[in-house]
């Protein structure tokens, strides 16, 4: 796919989400990112803006949700998408095991699917979800796993929100010749912190802990970021 019609389905898939959503609860956050990897690895600069547009419904049958991430640079505006849709089905005399199907994808990103079987519960005033996939990248020599988690929890009488999530995802390795030469583990988590100042806006952040993402050396990349959100 060229860039040219790529952009072309992502705006396409922003604008039914619009429309979709206008009938369900959603959140549109902006994040000032203050992270920086090493010069020359991609997504090195990391001082610029991410809008992140989310969604969770729950209904009857399971539940939907999708973000749409786009980073903005300060001469070619966006720079850089991902989204990640998921739906999960709920199995017939089984109360906390679910069916759940997923698709990734993003600019310099391989696109996977993903499908697996989800465990939700609580922990006092804590939901939790637990996920364990089999993941099917792009271009990838096998398949691989992923396990994901997530975390939602509302403190001080709804004053404030922690959230957040933890993938761990194997995916093909490369050599200095850009060859596939086995397999290396990504770890990729974002805790949320926000304080509610209104039921619909809200300020707070973020700190994104990563390994082997966008670098491949093996040390963990620190990214925080101040942000305001607007539920509607």
């Amino acid at each position: 796919m060229t860039m040219k019609n790529f952009t072309s389905v992502l705006q396409l898939t922003i604008f039914l989400s619009l429309l979709y959503l206008s009938a369900t609860a959603q959140n549109l956050q902006l994040h000032y990112d203050f992270g920086k990897a090493d010069d020359g690895e991609l997504n090195a600069d990391r001082e610029h803006f991410t809008t992140t547009l989310e969604m969770f419904r729950p209904d009857s049958l399971g539940s939907t949700f999708f973000f749409v991430d786009m980073n903005y640079d300060s001469e070619n505006g966006m720079s850089f998408a991902y989204w990640e849709i998921a739906r999960t089905f709920k199995l017939p005399k089984i109360k906390n095991l679910r069916l759940e199907l997923g698709y990734n994808d993003g600019m310099f990103i391989p696109s996977a699917w993903l499908v697996g079987l989800q465990t939700p519960f609580t922990i006092g005033p804590a939901s939790i979800s637990t996920s364990l996939y089999y993941r099917a990248e792009k271009g990838a020599k096998s398949a691989d796993a992923q396990f994901t988690g997530v975390w939602f929890m509302m403190l001080f009488k709804g004053k404030v929100t922690l959230s957040g999530f933890v993938d761990v995802w194997s995916q093909d390795d490369y050599n200095l010749l850009g060859d596939k030469d086995g397999k290396r583990v990504v770890f990729l988590t974002e805790p949320q912190l926000w304080y509610n100042i209104h039921k619909k806006f809200a300020l707070g952040g973020e700190v994104e802990f990563s390994r082997n993402l966008f670098t491949f050396d093996g040390d963990v990349e620190v990214m925080p970021t101040l942000a305001v959100k607007w539920t509607f």
